[in-house]
């Protein structure tokens, strides 16, 4: 394997900068994610000790890391896993500043759900395995798909934006991350939006089919579905907090706050006296209390909302960044 390969050394703690002899290494709690995929933050980073430098973690670590990534993926599939897309960088002032300006004319609350569910059907058809999909603004050629349905009133917003940041280097893609970065600020959630990185490249034909997971799914189905997008269950309650915001009947269909998960604990579709019980959430919502997996995730979440929105944060910043080498 050679150094630079974007990959992590969980074991020593070491991550490799794709194509230069920098490495960083990892704090401890972002060495226990374990075969996950791992998106770091600068924040997260410190570089190694004065005086020690990349030849002396290769002579020291180089067949235990060939060992080891060895024995977490095939050859070939770690060939592909290897492959280093362009790096993100955070905003300027200036971007930011015109990028918030078009937000702020284009994205009124009402849009805001709608938004938000955007960014996660363009970016959770990311697979770990080919390294493929992803926040890559495919979601433009795929309205016409059935789990996307009403998404192309998003697409429009976007596009708007588009002309709105003229001259700038937003992506389509970049723009659909930011956008659900506004969609939950704007609904009196966290303020993420100058921690979304950019540059993302914009994909030329639609994603693979298939990949979503589907309204129907067992808790072990969508458990399954995330880790083949590199997430592990606290990341996938965390994100599917988001179904808080809109119309699925859990608490204030404008405000971003942790209702999703003590209105699961309560399951008000069980109540055969409310005429309205069977229309809230969704199937897969309903199956997630009752996992010996997911429960405690919920319950730590009803019980602590900036829990919540710490994990959440940290888990839409991974969501928008599959794939992308730092």
């Amino acid at each position: 394997m050679a150094f630079g390969c974007g990959h992590t050394c969980w074991r020593h703690g070491i991550m490799c900068h794709a194509n230069t002899s920098r490495m960083t290494v990892l704090q401890p709690h972002q060495r226990d994610q374990r075969s996950r995929v791992h998106v770091s933050h600068r924040e997260n980073h410190r570089e190694p000790q004065e005086g020690t430098t990349c030849d002396h973690y290769q002579f020291i670590h180089r067949r235990n890391l060939l060992v080891m990534m060895a024995s977490f993926v095939p050859a070939a599939q770690y060939a592909k896993q290897a492959h280093s897309m362009p790096g993100l960088r955070y905003m300027t002032d200036d971007e930011y500043r015109i990028v918030m300006e078009a937000m702020n004319r284009c994205i009124p609350p009402i849009k805001c759900p709608l938004m938000l569910r955007l960014v996660f059907h363009d970016s959770a058809t990311y697979r770990v395995s080919t390294n493929d999909g992803g926040p890559n603004g495919s979601i433009q050629f795929e309205t016409d798909r059935p789990e996307n349905f009403g998404l192309k009133r998003g697409v429009n917003v976007i596009r708007q934006l588009q002309e709105e940041v003229k001259g700038t280097p937003l992506s389509f893609a970049d723009l659909i991350a930011l956008s659900g970065a506004y969609a939950v600020y704007r609904t009196k959630g966290p303020d993420m939006i100058r921690k979304i990185r950019i540059g993302r490249k914009d994909a030329t034909a639609p994603d693979p089919e298939g990949r979503m997971p589907e309204e129907t799914f067992s808790a072990p189905e969508q458990l399954a579905a995330f880790e083949s997008m590199g997430f592990g269950p606290t990341d996938m309650v965390a994100l599917l907090g988001s179904h808080t915001l809109g119309n699925k009947g859990f608490g204030e269909p404008l405000l971003f706050d942790n209702t999703y998960y003590t209105s699961l604990l309560k399951k008000p579709w069980e109540n055969s006296k409310d005429p309205m019980a069977s229309m809230i959430g969704l199937q897969s919502d309903r199956v997630l209390p009752d996992d010996a997996t997911l429960r405690p995730i919920i319950q730590r979440f009803a019980d602590d909302n900036d829990a919540f929105l710490h994990n959440f944060t940290q888990s839409y910043i991974h969501l928008t960044e599959l794939g992308y080498s730092m």
